[in-house]
């Protein structure tokens, strides 16, 4: 623990899409000798366990508030994924016809900051009073933003070195108590080159660099002792085996893409290696029920009415597939979980929540078998003790596995009415990139399963040498925030679900 106030400034730095033990592995070769110095000298984590879905948006976002999606009009970030449809709940008319939301679009990355919602702060509101920037930092509600002058990770993190250089320059009278910087190149990378693909490679040592920069400035600037510097990423990644082309696929079973501009047509989807499945229910802002998706009325003229389900499992490779009960509300209810084998059979299971506000728990249950091989470990077997359990028992339960902390998550998910209506999964062996009636530039690196390959990211905080030197064994992102928030002394928003590892 910190002497109070030995510690007055926190730099966070977010690299997307690096798996933990592909930063290790580097550290260890000599590869980042200024983040194996901050890890050698300070807190370190090898297996920190990120939301589910292991998309960019929500995890970027969580990391940033401490907090996950959830019943967003009570509590939670109403950031559910990178796409959504954005459903209501109660159903409003703000909007004739829901519309899409992708955040590789300017018109919505701009919208990110509101789309979180009022109940869950940013690491920024939750500091208090003084100045904070971020450097291409896109979840920046109550800072200054900086872009920089070159979207590159040079310029990104030079632009943190130059606040304590000289903070007049950004209009402070002294440098930021909080800075944010993001790094998203690596990202890029790793979908287009892969992560074993020297130019990517390449890019996290530019990231390494750019870092030991930054603490250089801190030494001769004299902020060096008072400021901690974590590093984190918001997903690992893999490499799909197969990829598909789903167009031709919907177009014979009659499944016609939703336009937000008329309010017509039957599905939205985006779907790499987990699919995401909006179906319209009496319209498009309700979401349908169990029976009108089982005896779906297509828009089709022509095409008799479908079952959803058994539609979706015709698609290669799936694997597992969620859905919500009908009966569901913010506080308590039920996903329904379906497992196909190897032999084709389909296997149930479900997941059963009860909520209030932050302090969800989860009781795992299943039928014939055992859907996710926790049977196997004496850790995860433990929990299937038909008790509930809240985030950190299945944290502790399920970081060393694959499937880590799903049986949390998905409720999390799925609470968000802008959620989706079915998920479906091929754990990465089959991929497709489609997205909203279309296949895009296909990416065979990809990093959206629930396998730890996917979930498990570094956590380092270091830097001043007032912070102790321990490897924790697991963490979680979200326990980022609060542990930063703890070295200056202040308290997380009573929305955050992550906690101080300090």
């Amino acid at each position: 623990m910190t002497n109070k106030g030995a510690i007055d400034r926190v730099i966070l730095i977010l690299m997307d899409d690096v798996r933990a033990s592909h930063l290790f592995d580097l550290m260890h070769n000599g590869k980042l000798p200024n983040l194996a110095k901050l890890a050698r000298d300070g807190i370190s984590c090898q297996n920190c366990v990120t939301s589910f879905p292991s998309i960019t948006f929500p995890c970027y976002s969580n990391i940033l508030l401490g907090a996950y999606s959830g019943y967003y009009p009570k509590d939670g970030s109403g950031i559910p994924l990178y796409h959504w449809v954005g459903r209501s709940d109660p159903p409003t008319e703000e909007e004739r016809f829901p519309a899409i939301h992708n955040y590789g679009t300017a018109r919505h990355i701009r919208k990110i900051n509101t789309d979180i919602g009022v109940n869950v702060k940013t690491i920024f509101e939750q500091a208090g009073e003084g100045n904070f920037l971020s450097s291409l930092n896109l979840i920046n509600r109550g800072s200054t933003f900086v872009p920089p002058e070159e979207y590159t990770t040079a310029s990104i993190l030079k632009t943190v070195e130059n606040t304590f250089k000289n903070p007049k320059q950004f209009q402070f009278d002294e440098a930021p108590i909080v800075t944010a910087a993001y790094v998203p190149k690596t990202d890029d990378l790793m979908h287009n080159r892969g992560f074993d693909h020297p130019e990517y490679i390449n890019e996290i040592i530019k990231a390494d660099a750019g870092i030991g920069n930054i603490i250089q400035t801190l030494k001769e600037t004299g902020y060096n002792d008072s400021t901690a510097i974590g590093i984190i990423s918001d997903h690992g990644n893999y490499k799909t085996e197969k990829m598909h082309d789903l167009e031709p696929f919907f177009n014979e079973v009659g499944l016609t893409q939703y336009n937000p501009k008329n309010g017509t047509g039957d599905f939205d989807a985006n779907f790499g290696c987990v699919g995401f499945f909006n179906f319209h229910g009496k319209n498009w802002h309700l979401h349908p029920t169990i029976e009108e998706m089982k005896d779906f009325k297509l828009s089709r003229t022509g095409k008799s009415n479908i079952d959803i389900f058994k539609t979706l499992w015709k698609i290669p490779g799936v694997k597992y597939m969620y859905y919500r009960d009908d009966s569901n509300t913010p506080d308590k209810g039920t996903i329904h979980i379906r497992y196909r084998d190897e032999g084709f059979q389909i296997h149930e299971g479900r997941i059963e929540y009860e909520d209030h506000g932050k302090n969800q728990k989860t009781k795992y249950v299943f039928e014939n078998l055992e859907l996710y091989g926790y049977e196997r470990d004496e850790r995860s077997a433990a929990l299937l003790n038909g008790k509930f359990h809240d985030i950190n028992s299945w944290l502790e339960g399920t970081n060393h596995i694959d499937f880590p902390m799903i049986i949390d998550q998905i409720p999390r998910y799925f609470k968000n009415p802008r959620s989706c209506d079915i998920i479906i999964s091929t754990l990465g062996i089959d991929g497709f990139s489609y997205e909203h009636g279309k296949t895009v530039a296909p990416h065979q690196y990809s990093h959206d399963i629930c396998l730890r390959k996917s979930m498990i990211v570094p956590f380092i905080i270091g830097g001043s040498p007032e912070l102790p030197t321990t490897e924790l064994p697991y963490c979680k992102t979200t326990d980022m925030v609060p542990s930063l928030l703890r070295l200056l002394g202040k308290k997380p928003h009573k929305s955050v679900v992550g906690k101080s590892i300090i």
